[in-house]
Protein backbone atom coordinates (compact mmCIF):
# COMPACT_ATOMS: atom_id res chain seq x y z
CA UNK A 1 0.00 0.00 0.00
CA UNK A 2 3.13 2.62 0.79
CA UNK A 3 4.67 1.25 -2.09
CA UNK A 4 1.38 2.48 -4.73
CA UNK A 5 1.17 5.49 -2.43
CA UNK A 6 4.95 6.09 -3.20
CA UNK A 7 4.94 5.40 -6.96
CA UNK A 8 1.65 7.55 -6.61
CA UNK A 9 2.96 10.64 -5.20
CA UNK A 10 5.55 10.91 -7.67
CA UNK A 11 4.22 9.90 -10.70
CA UNK A 12 1.29 13.36 -10.03
CA UNK A 13 3.26 15.24 -12.76
CA UNK A 14 3.23 12.41 -15.25
CA UNK A 15 -0.31 11.90 -14.38
CA UNK A 16 -1.04 16.16 -14.28
CA UNK A 17 0.65 15.74 -17.93
CA UNK A 18 -1.43 12.94 -19.18
CA UNK A 19 -4.61 14.75 -18.25
CA UNK A 20 -3.57 17.91 -19.85
CA UNK A 21 -2.66 16.06 -23.12
CA UNK A 22 -5.57 14.65 -23.20
CA UNK A 23 -7.95 17.39 -22.87
CA UNK A 24 -5.37 19.42 -25.15
CA UNK A 25 -6.16 16.29 -27.46
CA UNK A 26 -10.27 16.62 -27.31
CA UNK A 27 -10.17 20.49 -27.46
CA UNK A 28 -7.86 20.27 -31.24
CA UNK A 29 -10.54 17.34 -32.30
CA UNK A 30 -13.43 19.34 -31.01
CA UNK A 31 -12.25 22.23 -32.87
CA UNK A 32 -11.40 20.51 -35.66
CA UNK A 33 -15.22 18.98 -36.12
CA UNK A 34 -16.93 22.46 -35.17
CA UNK A 35 -14.22 25.25 -35.28
CA UNK A 36 -15.11 28.76 -33.86
CA UNK A 37 -15.74 31.67 -35.80
CA UNK A 38 -15.84 35.24 -35.34
CA UNK A 39 -18.07 36.93 -37.02
CA UNK A 40 -20.66 39.82 -37.13
CA UNK A 41 -24.25 38.88 -37.72
CA UNK A 42 -25.46 39.84 -41.43
CA UNK A 43 -28.81 40.74 -39.99
CA UNK A 44 -29.27 44.30 -37.55
CA UNK A 45 -31.15 43.42 -34.06
CA UNK A 46 -34.70 45.43 -33.46
CA UNK A 47 -33.47 47.74 -30.10
CA UNK A 48 -36.96 47.45 -27.69
CA UNK A 49 -37.23 49.85 -24.66
CA UNK A 50 -38.11 49.03 -21.53
CA UNK A 51 -39.01 50.78 -18.21
CA UNK A 52 -40.64 54.27 -19.74
CA UNK A 53 -42.67 55.89 -17.55
CA UNK A 54 -46.15 55.67 -18.46
CA UNK A 55 -46.09 59.58 -18.67
CA UNK A 56 -43.50 60.00 -20.48
CA UNK A 57 -43.35 59.66 -24.19
CA UNK A 58 -40.35 59.12 -26.90
CA UNK A 59 -39.92 62.26 -29.22
CA UNK A 60 -38.55 61.92 -32.60
CA UNK A 61 -36.49 59.49 -34.10
CA UNK A 62 -33.62 57.29 -32.63
CA UNK A 63 -31.34 54.21 -33.52
CA UNK A 64 -33.72 51.19 -33.78
CA UNK A 65 -31.22 48.74 -34.78
CA UNK A 66 -27.88 47.66 -33.64
CA UNK A 67 -24.80 45.72 -35.26
CA UNK A 68 -23.88 42.52 -33.25
CA UNK A 69 -20.39 41.01 -33.57
CA UNK A 70 -20.58 37.26 -32.30
CA UNK A 71 -17.70 34.29 -30.65
CA UNK A 72 -19.04 31.09 -31.74
CA UNK A 73 -18.70 27.48 -33.11
CA UNK A 74 -19.48 27.00 -36.89
CA UNK A 75 -22.33 25.15 -36.25
CA UNK A 76 -24.43 27.31 -33.69
CA UNK A 77 -23.66 30.27 -36.21
CA UNK A 78 -25.60 28.55 -39.36
CA UNK A 79 -28.46 27.93 -37.02
CA UNK A 80 -28.61 31.95 -35.92
CA UNK A 81 -31.49 33.82 -36.29
CA UNK A 82 -32.77 37.05 -35.76
CA UNK A 83 -35.02 35.71 -33.17
CA UNK A 84 -32.28 34.47 -31.43
CA UNK A 85 -30.91 38.23 -30.40
CA UNK A 86 -32.52 40.39 -27.81
CA UNK A 87 -31.61 44.11 -27.44
CA UNK A 88 -32.57 46.16 -25.10
CA UNK A 89 -32.59 49.94 -23.56
CA UNK A 90 -33.30 50.19 -20.17
CA UNK A 91 -35.35 53.43 -19.84
CA UNK A 92 -36.31 53.19 -16.12
CA UNK A 93 -35.74 56.35 -14.00
CA UNK A 94 -35.26 58.99 -16.86
CA UNK A 95 -36.71 62.22 -16.66
CA UNK A 96 -37.47 64.81 -19.88
CA UNK A 97 -34.65 65.44 -21.44
CA UNK A 98 -32.37 63.66 -23.87
CA UNK A 99 -30.27 61.04 -22.48
CA UNK A 100 -27.33 58.71 -23.52
CA UNK A 101 -28.76 55.03 -23.10
CA UNK A 102 -26.61 51.52 -22.92
CA UNK A 103 -27.84 48.95 -25.55
CA UNK A 104 -28.18 45.59 -23.41
CA UNK A 105 -27.29 42.05 -25.85
CA UNK A 106 -28.85 38.59 -25.27
CA UNK A 107 -28.24 35.79 -27.50
CA UNK A 108 -29.94 32.63 -26.54
CA UNK A 109 -27.35 29.91 -27.49
CA UNK A 110 -24.53 28.04 -26.49
CA UNK A 111 -21.84 28.11 -26.58
CA UNK A 112 -21.47 32.10 -27.93
CA UNK A 113 -20.29 35.38 -26.83
CA UNK A 114 -20.65 38.73 -27.68
CA UNK A 115 -17.72 40.68 -28.87
CA UNK A 116 -19.21 44.16 -29.95
CA UNK A 117 -22.25 45.89 -30.89
CA UNK A 118 -22.47 49.14 -33.19
CA UNK A 119 -23.72 51.63 -31.26
CA UNK A 120 -23.18 50.35 -27.98
CA UNK A 121 -25.18 53.43 -26.74
CA UNK A 122 -28.27 55.58 -28.36
CA UNK A 123 -29.50 58.48 -28.14
CA UNK A 124 -33.29 59.03 -26.56
CA UNK A 125 -35.26 62.56 -25.88
CA UNK A 126 -38.16 62.00 -23.46
CA UNK A 127 -40.87 64.45 -22.51
CA UNK A 128 -43.64 63.97 -20.53
CA UNK A 129 -47.54 63.62 -22.32
CA UNK A 130 -49.58 66.50 -22.94
CA UNK A 131 -53.11 67.40 -24.88
CA UNK A 132 -55.05 70.43 -25.98
CA UNK A 133 -58.25 71.33 -27.61
CA UNK A 134 -57.29 73.64 -31.16
CA UNK A 135 -59.87 75.07 -33.39
CA UNK A 136 -60.26 73.21 -37.12
CA UNK A 137 -59.79 76.30 -40.09
CA UNK A 138 -60.42 75.30 -43.19
CA UNK A 139 -58.75 77.63 -46.58
CA UNK A 140 -61.03 77.74 -49.12
CA UNK A 141 -59.55 78.99 -52.72
CA UNK A 142 -60.78 79.76 -55.89
CA UNK A 143 -64.15 80.82 -57.34
CA UNK A 144 -67.33 79.09 -58.00
CA UNK A 145 -68.49 78.54 -62.06
CA UNK A 146 -69.67 82.10 -63.58
CA UNK A 147 -72.81 82.63 -62.46
CA UNK A 148 -73.15 80.96 -58.95
CA UNK A 149 -71.71 82.47 -55.14
CA UNK A 150 -71.34 80.56 -52.31
CA UNK A 151 -73.01 80.45 -48.97
CA UNK A 152 -71.93 79.68 -45.37
CA UNK A 153 -69.75 77.14 -45.13
CA UNK A 154 -70.32 74.29 -42.36
CA UNK A 155 -67.34 71.98 -41.05
CA UNK A 156 -67.84 69.53 -38.53
CA UNK A 157 -66.56 69.08 -35.91
CA UNK A 158 -64.82 72.85 -35.14
CA UNK A 159 -62.79 71.91 -32.82
CA UNK A 160 -60.08 68.74 -32.43
CA UNK A 161 -57.99 66.91 -29.50
CA UNK A 162 -54.12 67.06 -30.22
CA UNK A 163 -52.31 65.32 -28.55
CA UNK A 164 -48.19 64.41 -27.59
CA UNK A 165 -45.09 65.48 -26.06
CA UNK A 166 -45.83 68.48 -24.37
CA UNK A 167 -42.99 70.76 -25.80
CA UNK A 168 -44.43 70.12 -29.48
CA UNK A 169 -48.13 69.96 -28.52
CA UNK A 170 -47.88 73.61 -26.98
CA UNK A 171 -46.79 74.66 -30.28
CA UNK A 172 -50.17 74.06 -32.01
CA UNK A 173 -52.43 76.69 -32.45
CA UNK A 174 -54.97 74.72 -35.21
CA UNK A 175 -55.69 72.20 -36.90
CA UNK A 176 -55.63 73.09 -40.93
CA UNK A 177 -57.06 71.94 -44.26
CA UNK A 178 -57.10 73.71 -47.23
CA UNK A 179 -59.66 73.08 -50.58
CA UNK A 180 -59.84 74.16 -53.83
CA UNK A 181 -63.91 75.85 -55.10
CA UNK A 182 -62.66 76.71 -58.72
CA UNK A 183 -65.18 76.39 -61.11
CA UNK A 184 -68.29 74.72 -58.76
CA UNK A 185 -71.39 74.83 -60.00
CA UNK A 186 -72.76 72.50 -56.99
CA UNK A 187 -72.64 72.23 -53.58
CA UNK A 188 -68.74 70.98 -52.35
CA UNK A 189 -69.34 68.47 -49.82
CA UNK A 190 -65.60 66.89 -48.63
CA UNK A 191 -64.15 64.83 -46.27
CA UNK A 192 -60.57 66.83 -45.68
CA UNK A 193 -57.41 65.45 -43.84
CA UNK A 194 -56.44 68.13 -40.83
CA UNK A 195 -52.62 68.65 -40.22
CA UNK A 196 -51.51 70.22 -36.86
CA UNK A 197 -49.89 73.66 -37.21
CA UNK A 198 -47.96 76.44 -35.36
CA UNK A 199 -48.90 80.37 -35.42
CA UNK A 200 -46.02 80.86 -38.29
CA UNK A 201 -48.23 78.21 -40.60
CA UNK A 202 -45.80 75.36 -40.05
CA UNK A 203 -46.68 71.46 -39.34
CA UNK A 204 -45.71 70.33 -36.26
CA UNK A 205 -43.73 67.24 -35.95
CA UNK A 206 -44.50 64.24 -33.61
CA UNK A 207 -47.79 65.03 -32.36
CA UNK A 208 -51.46 62.93 -33.08
CA UNK A 209 -55.08 64.88 -33.61
CA UNK A 210 -58.67 63.49 -32.79
CA UNK A 211 -59.98 63.43 -35.09
CA UNK A 212 -58.04 63.30 -38.24
CA UNK A 213 -60.66 64.30 -40.64
CA UNK A 214 -63.53 67.37 -40.88
CA UNK A 215 -67.00 67.25 -42.93
CA UNK A 216 -67.13 70.21 -44.97
CA UNK A 217 -70.17 71.58 -46.52
CA UNK A 218 -70.12 74.69 -49.01
CA UNK A 219 -73.37 75.35 -50.53
CA UNK A 220 -72.97 76.42 -54.26
CA UNK A 221 -76.58 78.26 -55.54
CA UNK A 222 -76.77 80.41 -59.00
CA UNK A 223 -76.32 84.35 -58.01
CA UNK A 224 -79.76 84.69 -59.92
CA UNK A 225 -78.02 87.09 -62.56
CA UNK A 226 -76.61 84.56 -64.86
CA UNK A 227 -78.28 81.94 -66.99
CA UNK A 228 -76.24 78.79 -68.07
CA UNK A 229 -78.01 78.25 -71.82
CA UNK A 230 -77.48 75.29 -74.60
CA UNK A 231 -76.20 76.26 -77.62
CA UNK A 232 -77.88 75.14 -80.96
CA UNK A 233 -75.61 75.37 -84.38
CA UNK A 234 -77.39 77.03 -87.58
CA UNK A 235 -76.37 75.76 -90.48
CA UNK A 236 -76.73 77.08 -94.24
CA UNK A 237 -76.02 75.18 -97.57
CA UNK A 238 -76.25 72.12 -98.57
CA UNK A 239 -73.07 69.54 -98.77
CA UNK A 240 -71.63 68.37 -102.01
CA UNK A 241 -73.89 65.58 -103.83
CA UNK A 242 -72.93 62.08 -102.59
CA UNK A 243 -71.82 63.43 -98.91
CA UNK A 244 -73.51 63.64 -95.72
CA UNK A 245 -73.52 64.99 -92.03
CA UNK A 246 -73.02 62.25 -89.60
CA UNK A 247 -72.37 65.05 -86.51
CA UNK A 248 -72.68 68.11 -84.90
CA UNK A 249 -70.46 68.96 -81.88
CA UNK A 250 -70.59 71.94 -79.99
CA UNK A 251 -67.89 72.66 -77.59
CA UNK A 252 -68.43 74.25 -75.09
CA UNK A 253 -72.10 72.92 -75.47
CA UNK A 254 -73.64 75.58 -73.11
CA UNK A 255 -72.56 79.17 -72.38
CA UNK A 256 -73.44 81.65 -69.54
CA UNK A 257 -75.15 85.03 -70.13
CA UNK A 258 -75.75 87.30 -67.90
CA UNK A 259 -78.61 90.66 -66.81
CA UNK A 260 -81.43 91.81 -65.02
CA UNK A 261 -83.00 89.05 -63.67
CA UNK A 262 -86.57 89.76 -65.19
CA UNK A 263 -84.95 89.98 -68.67
CA UNK A 264 -83.18 86.32 -67.72
CA UNK A 265 -86.55 84.74 -66.71
CA UNK A 266 -88.06 85.91 -69.93
CA UNK A 267 -85.55 83.90 -71.95
CA UNK A 268 -88.28 81.08 -73.28
CA UNK A 269 -85.95 79.47 -75.58
CA UNK A 270 -84.07 78.42 -73.08
CA UNK A 271 -80.93 78.42 -75.93
CA UNK A 272 -78.57 80.56 -77.82
CA UNK A 273 -78.34 79.95 -81.44
CA UNK A 274 -74.82 80.30 -83.65
CA UNK A 275 -74.11 82.54 -86.28
CA UNK A 276 -74.79 80.80 -89.57
CA UNK A 277 -72.08 77.93 -90.57
CA UNK A 278 -71.92 77.52 -94.48
CA UNK A 279 -71.26 74.09 -95.22
CA UNK A 280 -72.25 74.22 -98.98
CA UNK A 281 -70.40 72.07 -100.84
CA UNK A 282 -68.22 70.77 -98.47
CA UNK A 283 -66.69 67.02 -98.65
CA UNK A 284 -65.08 67.00 -95.60
CA UNK A 285 -65.72 67.90 -91.98
CA UNK A 286 -66.03 72.05 -91.47
CA UNK A 287 -64.81 73.49 -88.05
CA UNK A 288 -65.09 76.80 -87.46
CA UNK A 289 -65.71 79.07 -84.64
CA UNK A 290 -68.96 81.43 -85.40
CA UNK A 291 -70.28 84.44 -83.32
CA UNK A 292 -73.60 84.07 -80.85
CA UNK A 293 -76.47 85.35 -81.77
CA UNK A 294 -77.40 87.40 -78.11
CA UNK A 295 -80.90 88.18 -77.17
CA UNK A 296 -82.34 91.80 -76.63
CA UNK A 297 -80.85 92.90 -72.68
CA UNK A 298 -79.00 90.27 -72.58
CA UNK A 299 -74.94 89.57 -72.52
CA UNK A 300 -72.14 86.49 -72.77
CA UNK A 301 -70.15 86.55 -69.85
CA UNK A 302 -66.61 87.18 -71.01
CA UNK A 303 -63.82 84.76 -72.31
CA UNK A 304 -66.79 82.49 -73.85
CA UNK A 305 -65.98 81.00 -77.56
CA UNK A 306 -68.19 78.02 -79.30
CA UNK A 307 -66.37 75.94 -81.18
CA UNK A 308 -68.68 73.89 -83.42
CA UNK A 309 -67.61 70.70 -85.97
CA UNK A 310 -69.66 69.33 -88.66
CA UNK A 311 -68.90 65.79 -89.26
CA UNK A 312 -68.95 64.94 -93.52
CA UNK A 313 -68.49 61.98 -94.87
CA UNK A 314 -69.64 60.13 -98.34
CA UNK A 315 -71.97 58.03 -98.82
CA UNK A 316 -71.96 54.44 -98.63
CA UNK A 317 -73.39 53.00 -101.61
CA UNK A 318 -72.81 49.32 -103.56
CA UNK A 319 -72.05 49.35 -107.40
CA UNK A 320 -72.37 45.55 -109.64
CA UNK A 321 -69.87 45.73 -112.48
CA UNK A 322 -69.05 42.46 -115.06
CA UNK A 323 -65.57 42.52 -115.50
CA UNK A 324 -63.24 39.91 -118.26
CA UNK A 325 -60.28 38.81 -115.52
CA UNK A 326 -57.23 38.90 -116.40
CA UNK A 327 -54.85 36.29 -116.45
CA UNK A 328 -51.36 36.29 -114.91
CA UNK A 329 -48.86 33.85 -114.47
CA UNK A 330 -49.11 31.13 -117.49
CA UNK A 331 -45.99 29.54 -118.53
CA UNK A 332 -44.44 30.52 -121.94
CA UNK A 333 -45.30 27.54 -124.34
CA UNK A 334 -48.99 26.85 -122.54
CA UNK A 335 -52.53 28.61 -123.42
CA UNK A 336 -55.99 28.75 -120.93
CA UNK A 337 -59.24 28.74 -121.41
CA UNK A 338 -61.21 30.30 -119.31
CA UNK A 339 -65.00 29.17 -118.15
CA UNK A 340 -66.83 31.39 -117.70
CA UNK A 341 -65.16 34.48 -119.70
CA UNK A 342 -66.77 37.05 -117.74
CA UNK A 343 -67.41 37.99 -113.81
CA UNK A 344 -69.61 40.22 -112.14
CA UNK A 345 -68.20 42.19 -108.77
CA UNK A 346 -70.37 43.95 -106.36
CA UNK A 347 -68.08 46.79 -104.98
CA UNK A 348 -68.86 48.77 -101.81
CA UNK A 349 -67.34 52.56 -101.41
CA UNK A 350 -68.16 56.02 -101.10
CA UNK A 351 -71.07 57.39 -103.34
CA UNK A 352 -68.89 59.54 -105.46
CA UNK A 353 -65.80 57.43 -106.14
CA UNK A 354 -68.25 54.28 -107.62
CA UNK A 355 -70.10 57.19 -109.77
CA UNK A 356 -66.60 58.24 -111.25
CA UNK A 357 -64.75 54.58 -111.54
CA UNK A 358 -63.73 54.06 -115.25
CA UNK A 359 -63.38 51.28 -117.16
CA UNK A 360 -59.55 50.58 -116.21
CA UNK A 361 -60.10 51.07 -112.35
CA UNK A 362 -61.12 47.72 -111.58
CA UNK A 363 -59.15 44.45 -112.89
CA UNK A 364 -60.35 40.90 -111.78
CA UNK A 365 -56.93 39.26 -111.88
CA UNK A 366 -56.56 35.40 -111.78
CA UNK A 367 -53.31 34.17 -110.77
CA UNK A 368 -52.31 30.97 -112.60
CA UNK A 369 -48.39 30.50 -111.45
CA UNK A 370 -47.19 27.49 -111.01
CA UNK A 371 -50.15 25.59 -111.82
CA UNK A 372 -49.47 22.66 -114.32
CA UNK A 373 -51.65 21.37 -117.06
CA UNK A 374 -54.99 20.29 -116.57
CA UNK A 375 -58.11 22.34 -115.36
CA UNK A 376 -57.93 23.96 -112.72
CA UNK A 377 -60.29 25.90 -110.34
CA UNK A 378 -59.36 29.32 -109.55
CA UNK A 379 -60.53 31.79 -107.29
CA UNK A 380 -60.23 35.57 -108.97
CA UNK A 381 -58.36 38.45 -107.29
CA UNK A 382 -60.33 41.95 -107.08
CA UNK A 383 -58.11 44.85 -107.23
CA UNK A 384 -60.17 47.93 -106.80
CA UNK A 385 -59.29 51.90 -105.59
CA UNK A 386 -58.53 53.06 -102.25
CA UNK A 387 -61.45 53.24 -100.70
CA UNK A 388 -63.66 50.99 -102.31
CA UNK A 389 -64.20 47.03 -101.47
CA UNK A 390 -64.85 44.25 -103.35
CA UNK A 391 -68.20 42.53 -101.61
CA UNK A 392 -68.34 39.57 -103.59
CA UNK A 393 -67.09 37.76 -107.16
CA UNK A 394 -70.05 35.80 -108.88
CA UNK A 395 -68.88 33.07 -108.94
CA UNK A 396 -66.59 32.82 -106.47
CA UNK A 397 -64.22 30.58 -108.73
CA UNK A 398 -63.52 30.13 -112.46
CA UNK A 399 -62.52 27.16 -114.21
CA UNK A 400 -59.37 27.13 -115.89
CA UNK A 401 -57.82 24.64 -118.51
CA UNK A 402 -54.57 25.29 -119.05
CA UNK A 403 -52.83 23.16 -122.30
CA UNK A 404 -49.64 23.14 -124.19
CA UNK A 405 -49.76 25.32 -127.48
CA UNK A 406 -49.96 22.74 -130.56
CA UNK A 407 -47.05 22.33 -133.22
CA UNK A 408 -47.47 25.24 -135.36
CA UNK A 409 -48.79 24.19 -138.46
CA UNK A 410 -52.30 25.93 -137.61
CA UNK A 411 -53.71 28.06 -134.50
CA UNK A 412 -57.05 26.12 -133.42
CA UNK A 413 -59.03 29.66 -133.68
CA UNK A 414 -61.40 28.29 -130.13
CA UNK A 415 -58.24 28.56 -128.11
CA UNK A 416 -58.04 31.52 -125.81
CA UNK A 417 -55.10 32.99 -124.78
CA UNK A 418 -54.85 34.78 -121.46
CA UNK A 419 -54.69 38.07 -121.47
CA UNK A 420 -58.24 40.11 -121.36
CA UNK A 421 -58.45 43.40 -119.94
CA UNK A 422 -60.87 43.96 -116.87
CA UNK A 423 -64.33 45.99 -118.46
CA UNK A 424 -67.29 47.57 -117.21
CA UNK A 425 -70.23 47.28 -118.50
CA UNK A 426 -72.41 50.21 -118.81
CA UNK A 427 -75.01 49.09 -116.69
CA UNK A 428 -74.23 49.46 -113.47
CA UNK A 429 -76.80 48.95 -110.51
CA UNK A 430 -76.35 51.33 -107.48
CA UNK A 431 -77.57 50.64 -104.17
CA UNK A 432 -77.22 52.12 -100.75
CA UNK A 433 -78.14 56.00 -101.39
Amino acid sequence: MKEALRWLISNIPLILMALILAALAWFVALEQADPTVERTFPQPIPISMTGLDEDLLIVGNFQERVQVTIQTTRSVWDALEVEDFEAVADLSGLSPGVHEVPVQIDLDQEPSRILAREPETIVVELDSRASQVVPVRVEVTGEPAVGYVTRARTVEPRDVTVSGPTSYVTQVVEAFAAVSIDGADEDLEETLSVRPRNSAGETVPYVSLNPEAVELLIPVAPSGYHDTLSVKAVLTGEVASGYRITDIAIDPPTVTVFGNPADLAALEEGFIETKPVNVAGAQQDVVVRPGLTVPPKVSVVPGQQVEVRVSIEAIQSSLTITSTPEIQGLEPGYTATVSPDTVQVVLNGPLPILESLERDDVRVVLDLFDLPRGTHQVEPEVVTPEEITPQSIIPATIQVRIAEIPTPTATPESTVTSTVTATITSTRTITGR
